[in-house]
């Protein structure tokens, strides 16, 4: 995942510099950035302990398995369709069966009856020429007619053969689809017993309400220096012809997603601390929507938020979603507003799901409500 996150960066810094720039001075400013980048991120996962660590290789296992899981129902779903539509196409074809079956026996009696011999004899009973010729074209055309129903005949009985053959390949496949997703939903089940354990022992680490208001706002410093490294590093993103700049969204942006807001913006966050975004509360699994245009530039689990996805809308302006379940988008990806970018859950040790949002400008929050279409 680092590697893949620094190798985007690299190509997104270096197509950020000015043309005119020395190619050896592009490459060590490049070169500079990436281990500054990396620096960071290797100083903020040593940070981590044990149960941490614990934590977000099991958050990330949880996110690998609903991924699977939702491909192989994509899979089955796509298998049942075609299931049904083979099944249709064999309804079809088999309220044929018995007609052509019946035609097929027709026209071998009437080729036994009318053969080759027979127009021959009645070819030669006959004095005019000229109608000798004529009753010989009939009797061309009408054995060509006959070879021509005989193979759409043949044609149609071997057609509902492979059908059959291609419905039982679709259930054996159905049923090997099936089975794997059964697998891996008992594997998701199991590695959510096992996160549970590994909450409740995190849980007893914060044996006082100090600790817990330490750890908080430890995890607020890392976010705030993860937002620091975020803006030296990436340049404002360029926009589409026909999408309009951030700052003009004023009230008009979407929603990330639909819930109760559990905590707004300037809410109480203990002695000292206030909210920065929004909290919305929400069931895992429901989609989360970018609220604009915008390049992903973070997506990643981050000690205290989880599996965490942030987008660059240029002019300055970010957007965060925290605690997904999943993540759907990788860094260098471009979105557009409405996009499905991350599923919604409790990733960093939230007991229950919801979505932690946050709209920031030039590095400071701004309130959602200020910018989200409340409708």
């Amino acid at each position: 995942m680092l590697r893949s996150f620094v190798t985007v960066f690299l190509l997104a810094i270096s197509l950020s510099l000015p043309a005119q720039a020395d190619d050896q001075a592009r490459l060590e400013q490049v070169k500079a950035e990436i281990k500054k980048l990396q620096a960071w991120l290797t100083d903020a996962r040593e940070e981590h302990d044990d149960l941490q660590q614990k934590l977000r290789k099991s958050d990330n296992e949880i996110a690998a398995l609903i991924k699977k899981i939702e491909d192989t129902r994509a899979r089955l779903r796509e298998e049942q369709t075609r299931l049904k539509k083979l099944q249709a196409e064999q309804a079809q074809v088999r309220q044929l069966r018995n007609r052509h079956q019946k035609l097929l026996s027709d026209q071998i009696r009437l080729a036994r009856q009318l053969g080759d011999e027979a127009a021959i004899r009645f070819w030669l009973t006959q004095d005019d020429p000229a109608q000798n010729q004529r009753i010989t074209r009939y009797f061309g055309y009408f054995n060509r007619a006959r070879l021509e129903n005989l193979s759409e005949t043949i044609a149609e009985l071997n057609r509902l053969d492979n059908l059959e053959t291609l419905i039982a390949e679709q259930e054996n496949s159905l049923r090997q689809t099936d089975a794997r997703l059964t697998s891996e939903s008992e594997k998701l089940e199991s590695r959510r017993r096992e996160q549970q354990t590994l909450l409740a022992k995190l849980d007893s680490q914060m044996n006082s309400e100090s600790a817990r208001l330490q750890k908080r706002e430890a995890d607020r410093q890392r976010l705030e220096a993860l937002l620091a490294e975020v803006e030296t590093l990436v340049s404002n993103s360029p926009r589409h012809n026909d999408e309009l700049p951030f700052r003009q969204m004023r009230g008009k942006l979407p929603k990330p997603l639909q819930g109760p807001v559990l905590a707004a913006f300037g809410n109480r966050n203990g002695p000292n601390a206030r909210w920065e975004g929004w909290k919305i509360g929400t069931r895992e699994g429901t989609g989360v929507k970018a609220i604009h245009h915008g390049r992903v530039v973070f997506s990643e689990w981050l000690r205290g938020f989880g599996l965490l996805l942030i987008l660059d809308h240029g002019d300055g302006y970010l957007s965060l979603y925290a605690h997904n379940q999943t993540l759907l988008r990788d860094v260098g990806s471009w979105v557009n507003g409405g996009d499905i970018i991350a599923t919604a859950g409790k990733s960093g040790g939230q007991q229950s799901a919801a979505l932690y949002f946050e709209i920031r400008h030039n590095g400071r929050p701004q309130d959602p409500a200020i910018w989200l279409n409340r409708g």
